[in-house]
């Protein structure tokens, strides 16, 4: 079959140039428009508990969908000033209903209490509430910019939609810089490796090409379906290293056979036959790691999953088909502009190598195992979250809104869970005596929670010490007049009773409906970190009132829920990816123990991956080099990430090398002639093929946005191990051990087997 392909690709080189020259510049034409298609965020399930909560509470308490934040600050003056208020009100004179379309409400500090201003009076925050997606919100940024008017008063703008928009903008600019750092550090690496400008230049073209025609594709698929903004930098960042490897594999292997005397057309059909055959089931195995990412129902780990296979696909297509045509149409003159000399001698030194390292497998398989455990080692300690602007540089707005809010105010009070309980409307509403005894003892369970530090309700407000107090102050308050004043058993003046009965009217407007009460159970610590994100679940533990229905939402149920179900799908995806790359590789060497040997050491540089991201990312270390600020944990979805790519990637240094091995063996029949001679044929090759991924996955860790920064480390990482410790030491170490066993089958296994030769 690959014989024919590379035929094909021969006999009509001129057409496949023609073809994938049109294709190129159908994905440039959409290329330009991509990033206004993709969307941000990209990490909720419709289908959780904390949404549907959330759809229930939109329903019955007209609780928005989406909101955007605006930090208020002045230059000395303190936010509980008259003056800071006027001015903000000011600023917000033009932000209304019809002037922005689906906005419900502002709150303020002067309607939404004193949780809207810092606890040093430093500043203080507006909330717009819209009842529109998020998306929606997002294309009315620039509106509302424009309706702020300005005062003394700085104001930064920030929520989810400001943040989706700045991650949208920042990645579009970070692919910029890092295909202007990566590509050139390639080209020169691989002039080092080949010694002539033009077959330098190749690779780079067979990994531009399957970069631009996959982007423009995304452009298509965004049209149709919901892609994330991070498909942008993760096709790209795939596309470029797995598009260059193959393109290297391609050519290395033509010159090598152009080397022996063939002709043309026989080093063309030969090369593809073999590196060919090579690339394919190589493209396989990082397609079957990314199937794991898209069988997700989250937009944005599905988006990734999406780009990342059509990446893979079209550097396979590629390099099976374009190469290969450019291949014959320069024959020979692939060595054209030299300007280094041949290194005839490298051969020999890898062959030396396996040859010391074979004569020595045990220590060296001890000595190597014990490195990659050690640098694995943090993740041990690993604790994950979902980040959303710590995901941003600190320069950008929508960060500095965000860590204004970190550092000034309580995000505890900020973002409360949200506890409804419902009944059927029929039954007593929320004031009825009855009712409220119920709801009294409901809330003192909820505050005597471990974690909780407070809990808002009409049945909690101070001076409430029994449910008769609840009932006697509501009766008074629908009574109204001075007996609600007095019902207030609270020492205090008759103007701060007023207050507090004011904002208690609004609390009941906000938190009550017929069947309907809510909760606002505020947690002592921050919502998103593991202490706060296990508050829900003893929410949800405790009794309710007899004929109700709890429904618990807020920022620590949505990212609870978001880990514990991406994680409770993570071991069937790694379960499906490890079987069926060892099916696959069953086939490809026709030997029972190489797949589970090359599982198995894969998963070795996995996990030196996520030690790394410990390292580095949760614990803080290299920040200043690489630019960033460590959250002090890892984002939820990057072992997710890394495994589903890291895997695959890695295996094609694993394929190729014992794709070169196996024909020695079947030449020679010698397990331990076959590994000198498979490291001989491919160790600069391989090596070459790794720095130029580490080259390009570097070039990604300098970006702005933290997820792609990591994903770049990871990848980075991952494979410097397996090429520096894996394939050139474990493997050659592994294999001596394994001896003839290595290449066993069963016969009745072997007749089985689809032949793909």
């Amino acid at each position: 079959m690959f014989a024919a392909i590379g035929r094909f690709s021969y006999r009509y080189r001129w057409a496949l140039v023609a073809v994938w020259t049109v294709a190129f510049a159908l994905g440039l034409a959409g290329l330009s428009g991509l990033p206004e298609r993709l969307k941000g965020g990209g990490f909720s399930d419709p289908d959780s508990k904390a949404q549907q909560a959330l759809n229930e509470m939109h329903a019955r308490l007209g609780v928005g969908t989406a909101s955007l934040t605006v930090v208020f600050t002045g230059d000395g003056l303190d936010a509980n000033d008259p003056r800071f208020m006027r001015a903000m009100d000011e600023a917000l004179e033009r932000i209304d209903p019809e002037s922005l379309p689906g906005l419900t409400r502002v709150v303020t500090p002067a309607n939404g209490g004193d949780s809207l201003v810092a606890e040093d009076g430093s500043a203080a925050l507006a909330v717009l509430i819209f009842d529109t997606s998020l998306e929606a919100v997002q294309g009315q940024l620039d509106r509302v910019r424009g309706l702020l008017r300005p005062t003394a008063l700085e104001t930064v703008l920030t929520g989810e939609p400001a943040v989706y928009e700045a991650i949208q903008d920042v990645s579009a600019e970070d692919l910029r810089r890092a295909e202007s750092y990566a590509i050139p550090v390639a080209l020169v690496v691989l002039v080092l490796v080949f010694g002539s400008l033009v077959a330098a230049s190749l690779p780079v073209i067979g990994g531009g090409v399957a970069v631009t025609v996959t982007l423009g594709a995304m452009y298509l698929l965004a049209g149709a379906y919901d892609l994330s903004i991070f498909v942008l930098n993760v096709a790209s960042m795939l596309g470029l290293a797995v598009g260059i490897d193959y393109s290297l594999f391609i050519v290395g292997r033509f010159r090598e056979e152009l080397g022996r005397g063939r002709t043309v057309g026989d080093a063309v059909e030969t090369t593809v036959a073999s590196a060919g055959r090579a690339v394919f089931f190589s493209g396989l195995a990082v397609f079957i790691g990314l199937l794991g990412l898209i069988s997700y129902q989250y937009m944005s780990l599905r988006s990734m999953g999406i780009g990342g296979a059509v990446v893979v696909l079209f550097s396979v297509l590629v390099a099976l088909t374009l190469l290969p045509a450019l291949l014959g149409i320069l024959g020979p003159r692939v060595d054209a502009l030299r300007v280094l000399g041949r290194r005839e001698r490298e051969g020999h030194f890898w062959r030396r190598w396996s040859d010391w390292v074979m004569a020595h497998p045990v220590p060296v398989l001890v000595a190597t195992t014990a490195v990659i455990l050690i640098i694995a080692s943090p993740i041990a300690g690993i604790v994950v979250n979902v980040p959303t602007a710590e995901e941003l540089p600190r320069s950008v707005e929508a960060r500095r809104g965000y860590d204004l809010i970190a550092q000034r105010f309580d995000r505890g009070r900020l973002l409360p869970n949200e506890v409804m309980l419902t009944w059927e409307e029929g039954s007593p509403d929320p004031f009825d005596p009855a009712r409220l005894a119920e709801l009294y003892d409901y809330g003192q369970r909820l505050e005597a929670l471990e974690g909780v530090a407070s809990v808002e309700s009409i049945v909690t407000l101070p001076g409430m010490d029994s449910p008769a107090a609840a009932v006697a102050f509501w009766r008074a308050v629908a009574e109204g007049g001075e007996a609600a004043l007095d019902a207030l058993p609270l020492p205090l003046p008759a103007a701060v009773k007023a207050a507090a009965l004011s904002a208690a009217e609004r609390l009941a407007a906000a938190s009550t409906a017929p069947g309907t009460v809510l909760f606002r159970v505020v947690p002592e610590g921050e919502p998103d970190m593991p202490e706060g994100r296990a508050l829900p679940a003893r929410i949800e533990a405790v009794s309710t009132p007899p004929g109700t229905t709890v429904h618990v939402a807020g920022l620590a149920a949505g990212v609870e829920h978001f880990v514990a179900s991406i994680y409770a799908r993570f071991p069937y995806v790694v379960l499906f990816v490890l079987v069926v790359t060892y099916l696959v590789l069953l086939v490809l060497f026709r030997s029972v123990l190489l797949p589970l040997k090359a599982v198995i050491v894969n998963t070795l540089s996995i996990l030196a991956s996520f030690g790394a991201l410990v390292f580095i990312f949760q614990w803080g270390n290299f920040e200043r080099l690489l630019d960033f600020q460590s959250p002090g944990y890892v984002d939820a979805t990057l072992p997710i990430i890394m495994f589903c790519t890291v895997f695959g990637v890695s295996m094609d240094y694993e394929v190729f090398l014992l794709s070169r091995v196996r024909e020695a063996w079947l030449e020679t029949g010698d397990n331990r002639a076959s590994v000198g001679i498979g490291l001989a044929r491919t160790g600069r090759i391989i090596t070459s093929a790794a720095l130029i991924i580490v080259i390009v996955a570097g070039a990604f860790a300098f970006t702005s946005v933290i997820v792609t920064k990591a994903i770049g480390v990871g990848l980075a990482v991952a494979i410097a191990v397996d090429a520096s410790i894996i394939r050139v030491l474990m493997v050659p170490a592994t294999m001596r051990l394994l001896g003839r066993a290595n290449w066993w089958i069963p016969g009745w296994l072997e007749r089985r087997l689809p032949r793909v030769e």
